[in-house]
C-alpha cells in the first residue's frame, strides 16, 4: 500500500526540481544581461528557449516510456536535466547558456506527462483525482517558490546559483527514481517515431 506514496513522491521531487529551474530564472535577466552585455531580447529567449523546448519533450514522452518504460525515461530525462543545470550554471557565454535552458525544458518536458501518468497508473481507481489534486499541488507549489529562492540565491551567491541550487534534489530525484518508478522489460520492437513531423516542430516552435 506505501508502494503508491513513495512512486507519487518520486515524480513529484522530479516534477518540482523542474518547475523550479523554469521559474527562478526570471528575478536573474538583469544579472544576466549585465554578464553577457546582451539585450532584453536576448535574456528573454533563456525563458522562452526552455517553455518551448518543454513543449518538444512532452511530445517525446510517451513514446520514449513506450520504447525504454517510465523508469528508463524518467532516469535519462534527469540526467539531461543535469548536464543542462551544470551548463546554465558555469555557461561563459549567452548562447552555452541557452543550450543548457534548452536541455533543462526538453527533460522536463518528458517528465512532466511521465509523473502525471505514475501517478494516476499506480493509485486505485476510487482514489484518482485525490492523486491528481497532489500531483497539481506539487506542481502549483513549485511555481510560487521560484522567484523566491532564485533571489535568495541572487542576493546571497550569484545568479549562477540559480542554476545550480536544482542539483541536489535532481540527484536525489535520479536515486529514488531508480528505485520506486515502476520498470518493464525493453520491448522486441521499438515503436515507429515520426521523426520528420517532430523535426518539422521542433523549427516551428523555434
Amino acid at each position: 500500500p506505501a508502494y503508491k506514496w513513495l512512486a507519487t513522491v518520486t515524480c513529484l521531487v522530479g516534477i518540482m526540481t523542474m518547475t523550479l529551474g523554469a521559474t527562478t530564472v526570471n528575478v536573474a535577466f538583469p544579472a544576466i544581461m549585465g554578464t553577457f552585455g546582451i539585450g532584453r531580447d536576448q535574456a528573454q529567449l533563456i525563458s522562452t528557449g526552455y517553455f518551448a523546448a518543454q513543449t518538444a519533450g512532452m511530445l517525446l514522452s510517451a513514446w520514449l516510456v513506450l520504447s525504454f518504460g517510465e523508469r528508463r525515461s524518467f532516469t535519462l530525462a534527469v540526467l539531461a536535466f543535469l548536464v543542462g543545470s551544470a551548463m546554465s550554471g558555469l555557461a561563459q557565454s549567452s548562447e552555452s547558456l541557452l543550450v543548457g535552458r534548452i536541455l533543462q525544458g526538453l527533460s522536463a518536458g518528458i517528465v512532466q506527462p511521465l509523473g502525471m501518468a505514475v501517478t494516476f497508473k499506480v493509485f486505485p481507481r476510487d482514489q484518482k483525482g485525490f492523486a491528481m489534486g497532489i500531483f497539481a499541488m506539487g506542481n502549483v507549489l513549485a511555481p510560487a517558490l521560484g522567484p523566491t529562492l532564485g533571489g535568495v540565491a541572487i542576493d546571497l551567491f550569484s545568479w549562477r546559483y540559480i542554476f545550480l541550487l536544482t542539483l541536489p534534489t535532481a540527484f536525489l530525484a535520479l536515486i529514488v527514481g531508480n528505485i520506486f518508478l515502476p520498470t518493464q522489460p525493453m520491448p522486441k520492437k521499438i515503436p515507429r517515431f515520426d521523426f520528420l513531423g517532430f523535426g518539422m516542430l521542433c523549427v516551428s516552435l523555434s
